[in-house]
């Protein structure tokens, strides 16, 4: 078996991890580039949603790298996640590929299959015990890209030399690569918030503007599709914070676990929105609640064009930004998007922000001088 995968941020690295533990050569999936999108766009439905052509684009160019099996998740409800697999699947057989499409679908669907998907996935011949060492090792890689992601974004906007920060988490996550234990990672882990600790900074936090990231999780994580909007708005002096993660998205999947983040984000959107939606709609709303709540000062959504539950969320963002007085810029990412255009808009979207922030402080002077 030489398997492969869809690219998500830093998802690689975990499943690089776990895959060869368990005996199963990984082709890794090659970076995506125009090329990658081109090959889906061409392959896939018209109407399909973005991820699915960039994901079958991804699928096409692992095989020509010589995987022969395709893992691919499954999903649940209104969002067309769910058919991705199978019209890929479809797509593939009558391109002639010849390769194994093991589908991991929503354990909702039944825990027998989602069983058998996994028991697939492993071979079979692997004992409880090593799978679970091995998920153990990967599931704490996992959590770790996206800590180390976190304070990336969090820093990029305080720190003197950006180079200097990208180099620090750029060369932790080779490192992680090639992690073979709990010992190993937890001294990469210290050796990396040492290095954190040590740059340079040339403003506090208080300082700088603050903005939140919500939408789709395939979209709103993967830099290479949304043109590293992150990296954009770390470059022009703002704080990030990214509410999607793949952490919460796998423990509010999996059928023994839950997600407390998700829950409470949930509840944040009742008021808004009472029913499931499909997709992270729900959690969008809250949230950009969440956010408002937190004192930020706008919002950035995310997400696919024409992706139907990111569209109810729009709407309903409309109406929370009034309610919050919250800003909040809405960019659809597909196949014709382009990256002077967004440029543009989150240069004009933070610009619009930092007048916000100036005119409130200089009411907020006015006040302290009548008071007083």
């Amino acid at each position: 078996m030489r398997a492969t995968f869809p690219h998500l941020l830093h998802l690689d690295v975990a499943l690089g991890i776990l895959y060869p533990t368990l005996g199963i050569e990984i082709v890794p999936p090659p970076p995506l580039t125009r090329k990658t999108i081109e090959i889906g766009v061409k392959l896939a439905p018209q109407n399909a949603c973005f991820p699915l052509k960039v994901t079958l684009g991804n699928f096409v160019e692992s095989i020509e790298k010589g995987a022969d099996t395709l893992f691919m998740a499954g999903g649940v409800g209104p969002c067309r996640f769910g058919y991705y697999g199978q019209i890929q699947r479809l797509i593939l057989e009558d391109l002639g590929y010849k390769v194994q499409f093991i589908l991991l679908d929503h354990p909702r669907y039944g825990i027998r299959s989602f069983v058998q998907a996994l028991r697939t996935m492993t071979g079979g011949k692997i004992s409880p015990a090593r799978i679970v060492r091995a998920t153990a090792l990967a599931w704490k890689v996992l959590r770790f890209t996206e800590t180390i992601e976190a304070k990336r974004r969090a820093l990029r906007c305080l720190v003197e030399r950006k180079d200097a920060l990208d180099r620090v988490v750029e060369g932790t996550l080779t490192r992680l690569r090639w992690v073979e234990s709990v010992t190993a990672l937890e001294e990469i882990i210290r050796s990396t918030e040492e290095a954190l600790r040590a740059l340079p900074l040339v403003r506090e936090e208080g300082e700088v503007l603050k903005v939140g990231i919500v939408g789709e999780v395939y979209v709103a994580q993967e830099k290479r599709i949304n043109f590293d909007v992150e990296r954009l708005l770390g470059d022009l002096g703002v704080y990030v914070h990214n509410s999607v993660s793949t952490v919460e998205y796998i423990l509010h999947t999996l059928p023994f676990t839950r997600s407390r983040e998700k829950e409470e984000t949930w509840r944040l959107a009742r008021p808004y929105l009472q029913r499931f939606v499909g997709g992270e709609g729900i959690d969008s709303v809250g949230s950009a609640i969440r956010y408002a709540q937190w004192g930020f000062d706008g919002v950035v959504h995310l997400y696919p064009f024409t992706c139907m539950p990111e569209i109810v969320a729009k709407g309903i963002l409309t109406q929370v930004s009034k309610d919050y007085d919250l800003p909040i810029l809405h960019l659809a990412i597909d196949e014709h998007a382009g990256e002077a255009g967004l440029i543009t808009r989150v240069e004009a979207f933070v610009d619009v922000l930092e007048r916000r922030k100036k005119t409130r402080r200089k009411s907020e002077v006015g006040r302290a001088w009548t008071y007083s």
